[in-house]
């Protein structure tokens, strides 16, 4: 076989390979996300749970949960 006819059909397979290995995947579905909070929507809900009486309540649960989070990582 000579050299040209050799080089010409090592291009062709990897052009077939190539091709074939460009397959058109499926992808599946996204999951279903849950619609993202405004910060109007976070303050709203703040508001409802925080309160003058028990701010140093929530404070300290916040801070509990940062450091639980800080230790873990």
């Amino acid at each position: 076989m000579s050299p040209n006819r050799l080089v010409a059909w090592i291009v062709a397979m990897v052009c077939v390979l190539s091709m074939w290995g460009c397959a058109k995947k499926t992808t599946p579905p996204a999951a279903k996300q849950e619609p993202t909070k405004t910060a109007a929507e976070y303050k709203a809900e703040a508001d409802k749970q925080i309160n003058e009486q028990n701010a140093s309540q929530e404070l300290q649960k916040l801070e509990q949960s940062i450091d639980q989070e800080a230790t873990q990582q």
